[in-house]
């Protein structure tokens, strides 16, 4: 079924107005409905409500919730001011509605409902967005207005890649009933029930002008989400207070700060060698008067007055460790945060750069959240190819929690770029994966997996499938891949495959290319052996040979060849995220395996060779592909594309890589 024939459309009369009804099909019955008004595409901005399905409160007009007053609330604004309501299906924050009474239950036993999705087995908010990118793209809405309390629903939209310009509030009065579920959403949440906004931020350090003027020039273009900040970490220190010169490089840094949108400057004052806390905060405020952020490093418990002082003068980022996490149980302390909007900064590390456990942050999260205190920054161990724990607790919780990492982006004790420039950009690609096209991936590979040996026939060759490498029988791809290559290696002397599985693309390579020599090389042990059996079986084992390792480890460092093909894994999942080898088969978390290919394939081309890519732009993500390319200064062009049908109607293409 392809666009045009996945919705239908008629007009409908509503007690709020008339509208538009736009229904998509949906096999499982949970169609997604859309409501607009008259002439929408010429609106310059039109306001949006992404709503999701609450049978309780919309048709039964529940008193536990706010949903039903905020769809008609939401109706009568976009009636009014003109735009378009997007109905998800996605009941009880994604869990449906039996598990959404279920969750009733523990409510009235005292639970909230943060808590009683976690006891169901559930994540707090398992919605997702992907449908609604669709119907506000097929109406050509590509900027809203958006109607929500709700920041994690700007940050998940502009990840999307639609442009939330305001974010509109929609308050709805509470009642006796559902009193205790606004202060979750607000406190849990982290719903906003006003006009103003909580940003989060994504922080590195600077030492110099010409670092803020790299990465501001990295970074140009690359944020989307309005929340989003990034923080520029200074150092400073009871010395810096009496020193002309380093508060001359310190302004510097922050004016330069001023030319990059997003940048925000922020002192990291280390108190540790200060004889009187309460006299540096004041001489910060006096010597540095352009310090508007300021992070209070190596402060103890007894310095609570001087860190209420720091939130009273400062916009102020609060480091807490084990030892000093005690404070958060003083009422004072919390008063001061919530009053003054302080961060709350997890931190074990101190500096050296020592992770802290996902059940570790997680208490102390779920601590701070139980008292209202939600704008939290994760600190201490991370780094790029090492953010798995962080992108876990932003999935579980729902919340945009702001991040820092300083050792890990060194070299040899001095700050390293390229480390910081692959950190930042890990981070701006999170974007929560498509979890059910990821499950469904791994649904039709096990579907597809057989439990003993199988026959399969490609291209009249008849080629054995182990059970624990990749089937290419069912796939059509690893034949059109097969022979695109072919054409492309013609008449050259030497040709590499990368994830090679079975083997079949180089088998039929060396059928249609008599001269041509051929190495086949994969990660998993079980698909190097199996290629090297069906390699035997069809009699290529003077022409092929065969050899195990992660990306091109198994050649032998003076191995050069014409052309390198890999059809990438091209299923994007975080950085640092556990897979099977059976997964590394079609994923790529955070494209470790594709930044390492571009980082080495060069060494083990010959003098104007190139890389082919097998790749597939519905799937994979192209843009990260481009960045990856860039930096290692390889250039693409598309030289062959065409739409399959796999699991669904999918376009897959090859690309020729040529290196600068």
């Amino acid at each position: 079924m392809n666009r045009k024939q996945s919705f239908v459309d008629t007009k409908i009369a509503t007690k709020y107005g008339s509208f538009h009804i736009r229904v998509y099909a949906d096999v499982s019955g949970k169609e997604t409905l859309v409501l607009y008004t008259e002439k929408i595409n010429s609106l310059q901005v039109p306001l949006v409500r992404i709503h999701s399905e609450c049978m309780t409160g919309d048709t039964l007009g529940s008193l536990q919730c706010d949903c039903g007053g905020q769809l008609e609330e939401s109706l009568r604004r976009i009636s009014k001011e003109g735009g378009a309501l997007v109905y998800l299906r996605q009941e009880g924050r994604g869990i449906g509605l039996f598990e959404k009474i279920k969750s009733y239950k523990l409510q009235d036993k005292g639970y909230d409902t943060f808590e009683a999705n976690l006891v169901l087995g559930h994540r707090p908010d398992e919605r997702t967005y992907e449908k609604a990118k669709i119907a506000l793209s097929d109406l050509h809405i590509k900027r809203v207005r958006l109607l929500t309390n709700n920041p994690a629903k700007v940050s998940e939209l502009a990840k999307l890649g639609i442009e939330v310009i305001e974010r509109v509030p929609i308050i709805i009065p509470s009642n006796k009933y559902n009193q205790k579920y606004f202060a979750t959403k607000r406190d849990k949440f982290k719903h906003f029930f006003h006009s103003e906004v909580s940003y989060y931020f994504y922080q590195f350090h600077a030492d110099s002008i010409e670092t803020v003027e790299q990465i501001g020039t990295f970074l140009k273009g690359k944020k989307h989400d309005p929340l989003l900040k990034f923080c520029v970490g200074v150092e400073a220190n009871h010395a810096t207070l009496s020193n002309q010169q380093e508060i001359k490089r310190i302004e510097g840094i922050f004016h330069a700060c001023e030319f990059y949108e997003g940048f925000v400057p922020i002192l990291h004052f280390s108190f540790r060698k200060s004889p009187h806390a309460i006299h540096d905060i004041k001489a910060i405020k006096k010597f540095l008067p352009f310090v508007k952020y300021l992070q209070t490093n190596d402060l103890t418990v007894k310095d609570l007055p001087a860190i209420k002082l720091a939130c009273r003068m400062f916009l102020a980022d609060i480091p807490l460790s084990d030892k000093t996490f005690k404070l958060v149980h003083n009422k004072a302390f919390r008063n001061s945060i919530q009053k003054n909007k302080a961060f709350i900064l997890l931190d074990n590390s101190l500096g050296k750069g020592i992770r802290e456990s996902k059940d570790s942050l997680m208490k102390k999260i779920d601590t701070l959240t139980n008292y209202g205190l939600n704008d939290i920054a994760i600190f201490g161990g991370f780094g790029p190819d090492d953010l798995d724990t962080y992108f876990e607790l932003r999935r579980h919780y729902r919340i945009n929690f702001s991040v820092d990492a300083e050792t890990k982006l060194k070299t040899n004790g001095h700050l390293d770029m390229e480390k910081t420039k692959r950190y930042l950009l890990q981070l701006i690609r999170f974007d929560d994966p498509n979890l059910a096209g990821v499950d469904q991936t791994r649904t039709f590979l096990r579907q597809n997996k057989p439990s003993d040996w199988v026959k399969t026939v490609i291209s009249g060759h008849e080629f054995l499938v182990h059970p624990a490498v990749f089937n290419p029988g069912s796939f059509p791809s690893t034949r059109w891949f097969a022979e695109v290559v072919s054409k492309k290696v013609k008449g050259q002397s030497s040709f590499c495959e990368v994830g090679c599985g079975t083997g079949v693309i180089s088998c039929l390579v060396a059928y249609k290319h008599q001269n041509i020599r051929i190495v086949a090389t994969d990660i998993n042990p079980f698909a190097s052996n199996n290629a090297k059996v069906n390699v035997k079986k069809l009699g290529l084992s003077g022409r092929i040979s065969v050899t195990n390792g992660d990306v091109l480890d198994g050649l032998t460092p003076g191995q050069k060849f014409t052309t390198i093909f890999w059809a990438l894994p091209f299923g994007f999942l975080d950085p640092g995220a556990t897979i099977t080898l059976e997964d590394a088969q079609v994923f790529d978390p955070g494209y470790r395996a594709t930044r390492k290919f571009f980082q080495t394939a060069k060494k083990h081309l010959m003098h104007g060779g190139k890389i082919l890519l097998g790749f597939s732009t519905d799937l994979g993500n192209f843009d990260l592909l481009k960045d990856l390319g860039k930096e290692a200064r390889v250039t693409f062009k598309k030289v062959a594309e065409k739409e399959m049908k796999e699991k669904e109607t999918v376009k897959f293409q090859v690309l020729e890589g040529t290196y600068k």
